[in-house]
């Protein structure tokens, strides 16, 4: 378990989290994740290593979930998963039953929707819980976050929605798109983070204005959380607002043998204006393709 202090960053533009290190779309890493804040591992002793991840990062593994949509997502039930279970999106925490010969899962019917607080959001969170488990005479879950990403905590640490009100929230969706940039992270984390209107001057060309590097989502409310870091190799940012829950994440994945950097980016969740927004963050993110590719 690797632990790191987060950095706090404010931007003026859309752009500010890094957990765990990035696997393929089908493997999922879940040892390299952060570690809950230290004062709570102080506090529980804890004797296993399966409570307290925490890794919004993980987009591909686990990718952002339309509320909608919460029943739909993978689980097993009934049993503990295998470790290609837990490498697939399946599942979440494999154990060792030689080391740990007493685990076993919860006698609950999985997925469920729960609440959590978020230390490093500074909010609670609603999750999706995929797995309960009993192990070294502890309860521990592990589960999805609505906006991408997974974590695990004790059982004690998370709220059960009532089943009778599961199906009561209103409908959201999240933009959720990848764009291949042709240009290194390194490179477009300097756009990212000198966002910013300037004039740009090109040889034997003149004068060019810069592409409007700016996003604001007006209904956002309070920021409570912003994180930019360089972490196992790759860029991610997070922004995380007060109201309704609305997130902003930004994943940079360069490939070393080509030279194309991946954006992925997750915003929202938007109700209404989810259309409005997507095209507003298409246009965006389009920009800092230009910029970091030709300038």
């Amino acid at each position: 378990m690797k632990r790191k202090t987060f950095l706090a960053l404010t931007f003026l533009t859309l752009i500010s989290l890094t957990a765990c290190s990035q696997q393929s779309d089908k493997k999922v890493d879940h040892l390299e994740c952060k570690a809950a804040p230290e004062k709570e591992l102080v506090k529980q002793k804890e004797p296993h290593q399966y409570g307290g991840w925490y890794c919004p990062d993980n987009l591909y593994g686990f990718p952002a979930v339309d509320i909608q949509d919460w029943k739909e997502v993978p689980v097993v039930n009934g049993r503990m998963p295998s470790k290609e279970e837990t490498q697939d999106g399946t599942s979440l925490i494999f154990v060792d039953q030689e080391k740990y010969p007493d685990a076993k899962p919860l006698d609950m019917k999985m997925p469920r929707l729960a609440n959590f607080y978020n230390d490093f959001t500074k909010r609670e969170e609603l999750i999706i819980v995929i797995q309960a488990l009993h192990v070294q005479q502890d309860s521990v879950v592990g589960f999805r976050y609505l906006n991408g990403g997974n974590g695990s905590a004790r059982l004690s640490e998370v709220s059960f929605i009532d089943e009778t009100i599961e199906d009561a929230f209103l409908e959201s969706k999240f933009v959720s798109f990848r764009l291949n940039i042709n240009a290194g992270q390194e490179k477009i984390w300097k756009v990212l983070i000198n966002s910013g209107p300037k004039v740009i001057k090109q040889t034997n060309e003149g004068a060019m204005q810069r592409p409007n590097l700016s996003y604001t989502y007006p209904k956002a409310g309070e920021l409570t959380s912003t994180t930019a870091e360089l972490w196992y190799g790759s860029y991610y940012m997070q922004n995380d607002y007060k109201n309704n829950l609305y997130t902003e994440k930004f994943f940079l994945r360069e490939d070393t043998n080509t030279g194309i950097t991946e954006l992925n980016v997750v915003c929202g969740p938007f109700t209404d204006d989810y259309e409005a927004q997507y095209k507003l963050l298409d246009h965006w993110a389009k920009n800092i393709k230009t910029f970091s590719e030709v300038f």
